[in-house]
């Protein structure tokens, strides 16, 4: 009995260690840019929890981070320079345009060793269209990290118009403009590194002090 239980877990490791290969662990940093204002920022991956650190403008000094846990539903917020830290709530749910329309062209893209296929989401109403190039995959924590911060801007509102999503994909290179193909602002994957992160990435500093 004990032998046929340790040839069954034997047979299992291989499979649980594929599911956990395809799992994106590492870090990702990008670039917003609309008009004349870069943002960049930096993403740590680790299963359920993604920390963010914004860079203040051209420099690469961390100006605020954000901690999420997709499974726990939870949000802190850290301020380096004061060495203080808060909870943030989810509030209304974020929603996609109305009237928006989803088209998914033939076109591709290779990112970062990744075959990233386009998908373009125009709204007349606003004036305004965003091809966002997708990778298929191990992303696991994009969709729910999106959902969970509900920022408000296009974005984040106009990739959830997109009803086809497959589990794990993520937009690495997304492009907004008019209706007239003008340019706006984009925000785009710069660099992408697969790679174990720490576990006390994702903790509050000691030394911080918390807002009430």
């Amino acid at each position: 009995m004990l032998r046929r239980i340790l040839l069954s877990l034997l047979a299992i490791l291989p499979f649980t260690n594929f599911l956990h290969a395809q799992t994106f662990e590492g870090l990702m940093e990008f670039k917003k840019q609309s008009g004349k204002e870069v943002t960049n920022y930096v993403y740590y991956i680790k299963g359920d929890k993604v920390r963010i650190d914004e860079f203040a403008p051209d420099s690469r000094i961390v100006s605020g981070s954000f901690i999420v846990d997709t499974k726990a539903m939870t949000m802190i917020y850290l301020l380096p320079d004061r060495k203080m830290w808060g909870t943030r709530t989810s509030k209304s749910g974020i929603a996609a345009p109305a009237g928006a329309v989803v088209t998914a062209t033939k076109k591709t893209k290779d990112l970062f060793g990744y075959k990233c296929a386009e998908q373009v989401v125009k709204c007349a109403a606003d004036t305004t269209q965003i091809s966002f190039w997708i990778a298929p995959g191990k992303f696991n924590f994009f969709l729910p990290m999106l959902k969970l911060i509900n920022r408000q801007e296009n974005f984040s509102t106009y990739y959830l118009a997109i009803a086809n999503l497959k589990a794990g994909s993520m937009p690495l290179l997304a492009i907004e403009s008019n209706l007239n193909g003008v340019e706006r602002g984009r925000l785009e994957v710069t660099r992408l590194e697969a790679k174990a992160i720490a576990d006390n990435m994702f903790d509050v500093p000691k030394d911080y002090t918390k807002v009430e």
